[in-house]
Parts: structure tokens; C-alpha cells; sequence
């Protein structure tokens, strides 16, 4: 099986990269030609390098590039969305009124891309009934294909902290709605009285100018916002971490997503507090392998309480976590489901 992996694609995006790592450890043969342009020079180079491959992968978020490519290549194009473009933009980051004409533009972005893929892969089968219920693709083109974690990058380590004795509640994001920040900046103010808890918050991104503001506002000395962390130095930052915060958005999205962090914090034998969703439990066991709370601040400061004060129960579930995602959502395993799906669409199944 020879595949041709293009599109617009990033190759050192965290979702590309595990399934690209782990299609080369199951050594299945892979032409990588990521591009910046969609042109008539790149197509033609593109119709080239399919004519000896079997098929086409094109990885996450080359919506636009499924139309772009199918007009000329009649090899099966398999797809990656990840998210729905529409949804994200409307109703996630409400960048875009919902009834306006580039709203109208993002779903068809989304629905051109799924019409000309031969099969499309999603990562949670909430995600998959989403996108058959809103755009009209039948269930047998979309298999679900776990985003899983890469384990030769993510996993336990000793590292000396500074604040030893204190238990360090840590968070890592690009501040998007997705992640509910504003919520993780009240449950610290609800815990501003327990010296022995510490807020350690990494990234910046879409609502960094207002989340670092409010915690300012509300005179938290118990938060450090730590800044940008570089991709391979993760692992490092989360091994420094007591307990983990996943996401708390409000919108359709949060219920629907198990965010690469979630993956990264339990293969590091962190315990994960995170809010209570569909997705989550598609995966996770509430309690077994993972805290889920409701959907506010005084929630989630509960549940820290909780880890807190129970360090047999913080350690209980930190190992149950990375038992789990380490041994069944590995790179070798969830890329094995994307060759099945491969295997399927070629006839071999």
C-alpha cells in the first residue's frame, strides 16, 4: 500500500504527526508533499505523484483542498477534518453571525469537502454523528479514528519543581472558548484562601488580553501565567504538574471533542479534571481514569479540592489514565484503525 500524504497540511501539527508516525511504524510505504499554494503547478505535481500511490490522505483542516484535488484525480481521497469549519467559526470562536453570507460560505467549505472525499475520519463518534446529521453524510463514509497521543513524546518524568509543597494545578491552551479559561480564573479565585494550591497556566491565544486582565482585576496571587511553551517542551511542563485542567467551553463543540491535551496530560500519568461530555465519556471513565465536573467555576474548584486533599485518589487516577490512553491510543493504534480504513476503501476489507 503506497499513500500519498497532501494538502495543505502542517506536518508538525500534533494530530498529523501521530498519524504519521505511526502509518511509518507499520510501514506502509508514504509520499509526503505538503504545500502552501493551491495552483495549477502544484495540482499537476500532485496528478504526478498519485499515479504511483493508491491513494490520497489529506490531513487535518484541508477542507479546501478535497475539491481542489478531486477535479483531477480519480485515485480515493481519504480526509481528515478534525473540525467542522462552520461550527468552530460560528458557534465556537462566534467570530462569524450566524445567518451571515460567510457563515453560508463555512458550511459549504465543510460539506464540498466531505461530498468528494471517498471516506472522511473523525475523531470521536460524537463528532461523526455531527457531521452526518448536519451536512448529510452517511454514517458508513466516516470512521472514527481517535487522535490519540504519541508516546515516544508524552509520558511520565521526574521533574524538579520549585514549589514543592504546594500541589500545582496546571493548564496549557491557545485561550480559545473551546477551553472555558475564564472559568479555570474563577475556581482560582474561589480558592484563593489555599495557599498549598497553585494555578500554573501556559499559552496564549485568542483571549489571552482578556483572561490575564481578570485575574488581575480579581487580585489572584495563586495564578502564574507562564507563557508560550514550544511543542517539545510540553511533556516537560506537564510532568511538573500536580493536577490537569481539560476544557470547560460553553458551545456544541466542548461536548463533542477530546482535545490533544487530554491525551498528553493522561500520558503523563496525570489525574484530569474536565468537563462532563459525550465526548469525554466516549473514552474516559468518570472517577476510574478521569474527575468530570459540571460546567462552572465552583465545579471545578470541587473537584481540585477533591484532588487535593486525596493524594492516594490523585495517584489512582493518574495511573488508571495513562494505562489507558498509553496501551490503547497509541500512535501504532489509532494509525492501525486509519489503515483499516485505508484497506476499506481499496477493497481489501
Amino acid at each position: 500500500m503506497r499513500i500519498l500524504i497532501t494538502g495543505q497540511y502542517q506536518p508538525a501539527y500534533n494530530r498529523n504527526q501521530i498519524i504519521i508516525k505511526g502509518l511509518k511504524k507499520h510501514s506502509i510505504d508514504l509520499v509526503e508533499f505538503p504545500y502552501e499554494k493551491r495552483n495549477r503547478k502544484i495540482l499537476r505535481r500532485v496528478v504526478e505523484l498519485s499515479e504511483d500511490c493508491d491513494l490520497l490522505f489529506l490531513p487535518s483542516f484541508t477542507h479546501l483542498d478535497v475539491p481542489f484535488l478531486r477535479k483531477s484525480i480519480s485515485k480515493p481521497i481519504v480526509f481528515d477534518p478534525l473540525i467542522s469549519k462552520y461550527m468552530t467559526k460560528v458557534f465556537d470562536l462566534k467570530t462569524i453571525w450566524r445567518f451571515s453570507p460567510r457563515a453560508y460560505k463555512n458550511f459549504l467549505k465543510d460539506k464540498r469537502a466531505f461530498k468528494y472525499s471517498d471516506l472522511i475520519i473523525s475523531d470521536t463518534q460524537s463528532h461523526k454523528e455531527y457531521f452526518c446529521n448536519h451536512f448529510g453524510v452517511s454514517e458508513s463514509k466516516i470512521i472514527v479514528v481517535p487522535v490519540g497521543v504519541d508516546t515516544e513524546e508524552f509520558f511520565p518524568k521526574n521533574i524538579p519543581v520549585e514549589n514543592k509543597g504546594k500541589v500545582i494545578v496546571g493548564f496549557y491552551g491557545t485561550f480559545i472558548p473551546l477551553h472555558g479559561i475564564e472559568k479555570i480564573i474563577h475556581a482560582a479565585y474561589e480558592l484563593k484562601e489555599r495557599e498549598d494550591i497553585q494555578f500554573d497556566i501556559y499559552g496564549k491565544g485568542f483571549l489571552f488580553k482578556k483572561i490575564s486582565p481578570l485575574a488581575n482585576k480579581l487580585g489572584l496571587h495563586n495564578i502564574a501565567f507562564k507563557g508560550w511553551v514550544d511543542y517539545h517542551e510540553l511533556n516537560n511542563v506537564i510532568n511538573t504538574m500536580d493536577i490537569c485542567l481539560g476544557i470547560f467551553g460553553d458551545s456544541i463543540k466542548t461536548e463533542l471533542v477530546i482535545p490533544n491535551k487530554i491525551f498528553h496530560y493522561a500520558a503523563c500519568e496525570k489525574p484530569i479534571i474536565t468537563r462532563d461530555t459525550i465526548g469525554i465519556r466516549e473514552i474516559f471513565t468518570a472517577n476510574e481514569n478521569i474527575v468530570l465536573c459540571g460546567n462552572s467555576a465552583s465545579s471545578i474548584a470541587k473537584a481540585i479540592i477533591y484532588l487535593a486533599d486525596n493524594p492516594g485518589i490523585r495517584n489512582k487516577i493518574g495511573t488508571n489514565a495513562c494505562k489507558l490512553i498509553s496501551e490503547e491510543y497509541n500512535e501504532m493504534k489509532v494509525s492501525q484503525i486509519l489503515i483499516n480504513g485505508f484497506k476499506k476503501v481499496l477493497g481489501k476489507l
